[in-house]
């Protein structure tokens, strides 16, 4: 399950704390699911996601806040150290596209924040893992999605609404709340993926109290923290570039990936190689990835699913599923079927 960054975990604490846990008592919960209780107030830190995620479930249900999730996202719209970074930046998409870059060299997984625009002009900002990954628990998915729209909403000084949005956890019992905070009734539950989808205008909404200086400060403070972290997993972030711009459409190439780094082709494939992977390889590995996750959604055809992900027939897909996985598409589904049924 890999790890997540243990300050998201902050919130709930201290609502633990300010609801009657006491210290001894969280220490204890902390030491049973594997959560180093210091790791929760560092800003690199990471814990174990299930030990995580079990935490968090055992101080939402020892709470009567059936809207617990949006109630500390209001409580804490800041995201730390980005956050300060973010709001003394130009606007909107300059705060998305660093602090997302940064997002992903700070935990290497193809399921941390990534945003686009679609080809009706609008916003696209997904968080959190997609199938076949678990989902999120329901609270600290909809405390980081609401957290993402307030802290837009304090930077610009603008009321943006969204569109929609999507959890892949079921609806609670009342949506009220969720449907005035965000600002529309279209909210989709049992969703693909978390996603807050806003008007396209939102990106380039300057930000009330930008501030150069401070932002080239913070970036050199951020950057210092990545180096004692053992710098940038390149190789996980080539496969997020290439994860990305599949999703948006793209066909992706070496020269696509290497500019986006602000490196030649040559840099890049020497500095793979000195990291023990090739291009090709991460293309074919993100490739069929990405073919596995469009085959379980129920429009998914083999055709339209080979050509979105840049092979040139079916045939090709199925050698490259087969060799990556061992199974062919109706393998695959059918294993997946058989498991679900299970």
């Amino acid at each position: 399950m890999g790890s997540i960054n243990a300050i998201r975990l902050s919130p709930f604490v201290r609502h633990a704390l300010r609801t009657g846990w006491s210290e001894d008592a969280l220490l204890d919960l902390c030491a049973r699911h594997g959560v180093g209780r210091a790791a929760v107030d560092s800003i690199t830190a990471r814990v174990p996601q299930d030990g995580a995620f079990a935490l968090v479930e055992e101080i939402c249900a020892a709470s009567d806040d059936d809207n617990l999730g949006l109630h500390l996202a209001e409580a804490n719209p800041s995201t730390g150290i980005l956050g300060v970074l973010g709001m003394s930046l130009t606007n909107v998409r300059e705060a998305l596209e660093i602090c997302t870059d940064y997002l992903h060299r700070f935990n290497p997984r193809p399921s941390t924040t990534r945003f686009h625009v679609d080809e009706n002009g609008l916003l696209h900002i997904r968080v959190g893992p997609e199938p076949p990954e678990p989902a999120w628990p329901r609270h600290f998915a909809e405390m980081i999605v609401t957290a993402a729209l307030l802290t837009l909403r304090r930077f610009t000084g603008a009321q943006i609404k969204a569109r929609w949005v999507s959890f892949r956890h079921a609806a609670p019992v009342d949506v009220t709340e969720h449907a005035a905070l965000f600002g529309t009734t279209d909210l989709r539950f049992r969703a693909p993926a978390t996603e807050l989808v806003l008007p396209a205008y939102a990106l380039d909404l300057p930000h009330c109290n930008a501030d150069p200086a401070l932002a080239a400060y913070m970036r050199g403070h951020v950057d210092a923290l990545l180096e004692a972290m053992g710098g940038v997993d390149l190789a996980g972030a080539v496969r997020r570039c290439l994860r990305d711009a599949l999703e948006q459409g793209a066909k992706p190439s070496i020269g696509h990936v290497a500019r986006s780094f602000k490196m030649t082709s040559r840099t890049l494939q020497r500095r793979l190689a000195e990291a023990g992977v090739q291009f090709t390889t991460l293309l074919d590995q993100v490739r069929c990835e990405w073919a596995i996750a469009l085959l379980q959604r129920p429009d998914g055809c083999l055709k339209d699913v080979a050509e979105r992900v840049g092979f040139s027939d079916v045939r090709s897909l199925r050698r490259a599923l087969k060799r990556r996985t061992g199974r062919t598409p109706s393998e695959l589904l059918r294993h997946d079927r058989e498991d679900a049924g299970s």
